[in-house]
Formats: structure tokens, C-alpha cells, sequence
């Protein structure tokens, strides 16, 4: 037990360290070439960073158990916007004024809502696992083609767009941003995987049931690279990459994670996957839309504060229902 809490220190200050190279060489990389970081965030970071969970996913579905795929990708999708996007708000206040933040956000919630449709009776057969991978691909098109347009853009009133610019922070060469986010990118991954063996292994010291190790600890370990970057990120101020990560982490997980997973097999669902956690889910994801939309566009301490409240209470209930 005490070696396990040792060894899940260790991981959580590998995760750490792996962020801040992560951070350190896409911001580089993104001033180099003169990228907005919320193009690097929306596409690059996010795939790096969902790769935890597409793994998961593909491991499930090959083992006939794509139900854990989708209860991981939702899990995550909700630990990304109440656990990652409130903590990042505690640590600093997230602005969301932005005109390519606020298309992001709409198409997510679109994304969000259409995939409610394959959840209507609790069963998400190979072909509507087909048909959500091949959106995660014309999707993916769409990223690629808008963040094509966002990085020709030079709007000085749209912090999003413009903060690649920041003349404060040094600028790597190429070669040492490449090798920052090569070493960043095995340091996560690694320092995740440790974290989450470490966990369980507590878990299970404690006699916590492994229904609830999947449902809390997996998907948040999952979460644990986008959390740690985000937060990295608005530490330095970097909030276009932090908030790019988030939301094409969840349109990833939505579409990649739950369409490879029931593309190669079938999942059967509980009732409770539709009736609350993906409502939970959907409702995140509403709130995030609102606050983007309304006059007063920043996502305050206070708020944040409450969002990580609701996490903390939706890990409570999901320990004490089963």
C-alpha cells in the first residue's frame, strides 16, 4: 500500500514534467510557423492527449467489451469539462471571447446532441459504430480545413488567435521543440499509465469493487494527460491550447473512441449510461455553450470552483449507487 502511494507519487510528478516539455514545444512550434494554439490544441494536442482513451477502446472492443469503451469515452468527456476545465478556471480565470472558440463550441454541442441518436435503445450496433467513425472522419476534414483558415487569420481582438505571438516567452529552434514534444509525449503517456496501475492497485487494497475502479479511475486516469496539460497551459497563460485540448479531446472521444470501439463490436448498454451519464455529459457540455455565448464570456474562479464541485459529486454518487 505505502510502496503503491509512493509509486503513484511518482507518476503524477512524471505526468507533471511530461506536460510542461509537451507545452513548452507545441507553443514553440506554433510560434515557429506562426500557428494559433488553439489550432495546435484543437488537433494535434487533442489527438496525443486522447490516445489513452482511443487505446482503451480498441483493447475493449477487441475483448467484446465495447460497453467499457463507451463509459471511458463519456467518463472522460465529463471529467474533461467538469474535473480539467474547472480546475484550470480555479488556477486562473478562462476567457472565451472568441469567434473561432464560440464555432468550436457550437459544432461540439451539435456533435453532443446528434450522439444521442445510437443511445436510444441502450444497444450501439457495428453499423452505427461504422457510421459514427466515418463522421470522426469528415469531421476530422472540417478541423483540418478550419484550422487551415484560423491560422491565415490575424484578428488582434481575438486572443485565440493571436496569442502564438506572445513576444514575453523564448522560442525553441525547431529541432528542440520536436524533441520537447517527442519527450513530453512519452512522459504523459508514460506517467498516465503509471498513475493508473498504481491506482488500482490502491483500490484494490481497499476493497473498492472493480465496477468502480473502471468508472472513476479509468476514465479519469484517461484524463489525466488532457488535465495536465490544460493546466500547464494556463499557468503559462496559454489558454488557446488549453481549451483547443479540451474540446477536440471530446469531439474525439465521442467520435473516435465510441465509433472504433463499436465498429469492431457491438455494444450492449445499461439504462443509467443514457438516463445520467450521458445526460450528465450533454448537460456539461450546455453549460460550457451558455458561458461561451453570454455577455460576461470567461469562465471565473467561483465557476470553475463549482464545476469541479459537480464532478466531485457525480464520483460520489456513481460510489454509492453501486
Amino acid at each position: 500500500m505505502i510502496t503503491s502511494l509512493f509509486l503513484l507519487s511518482i507518476g503524477i510528478f512524471i505526468l507533471i514534467k511530461g506536460s510542461d516539455f509537451f507545452v513548452d514545444g507545441a507553443t514553440s512550434i506554433a510560434r515557429i510557423v506562426r500557428i494559433p494554439l488553439i489550432v495546435i490544441g484543437l488537433t494535434i494536442v487533442a489527438f496525443a492527449t486522447s490516445a489513452p482513451e482511443i487505446l482503451v477502446s480498441f483493447v475493449a472492443a477487441m475483448n467484446d467489451e465495447s460497453d467499457l469503451a463507451i463509459g471511458n469515452a463519456i467518463g472522460s468527456n465529463t471529467a474533461n469539462i467538469a474535473l480539467v476545465l474547472g480546475s484550470m478556471a480555479i488556477v486562473r480565470s478562462v476567457p472565451m471571447k472568441s469567434s473561432a472558440l464560440k464555432k468550436l463550441v457550437k459544432n461540439l454541442l451539435i456533435i453532443s446532441f446528434l450522439m444521442i441518436i445510437p443511445f436510444f435503445d441502450n444497444v450501439i450496433t457495428r453499423i452505427e459504430g461504422q457510421v459514427i467513425l466515418f463522421g470522426f472522419f469528415l469531421t476530422m476534414l472540417w478541423l483540418v480545413k478550419y484550422s487551415i483558415d484560423m491560422s491565415k487569420k490575424s484578428d488582434i481582438d481575438d486572443k485565440y488567435l493571436r496569442d502564438q505571438s506572445l513576444a514575453s516567452q523564448s522560442i525553441l529552434s525547431v529541432s528542440d521543440s520536436i524533441f520537447c514534444l517527442s519527450i513530453g509525449l512519452f512522459l504523459l503517456f508514460y506517467g498516465a499509465d503509471v498513475v493508473v496501475i498504481y491506482a488500482v492497485d490502491i483500490a484494490q487494497s481497499l476493497k473498492i469493487s472493480e465496477t468502480i475502479i473502471g468508472i472513476t479511475i479509468i476514465a479519469i486516469g484517461t484524463s489525466l494527460p488532457e488535465l495536465s496539460v490544460s493546466i500547464t497551459s494556463a499557468l503559462k497563460g496559454q489558454h488557446g491550447l488549453a481549451v483547443g485540448n479540451i474540446i477536440g479531446s471530446n469531439i474525439f472521444n465521442l467520435l473516435a473512441v465510441i465509433g472504433l470501439g463499436t465498429a469492431i463490436s457491438p455494444a450492449y448498454l445499461q439504462e443509467d449510461i443514457f438516463n445520467i451519464h450521458l445526460m450528465l455529459m450533454l448537460s456539461l457540455t450546455l453549460v460550457i455553450f451558455f458561458i461561451t455565448f453570454r455577455k460576461n464570456d470567461a469562465i471565473s474562479r467561483h465557476e470553475g470552483f463549482l464545476l469541479l464541485l459537480t464532478f466531485l459529486a457525480y464520483m460520489g454518487y456513481i460510489i454509492l449507487t453501486n
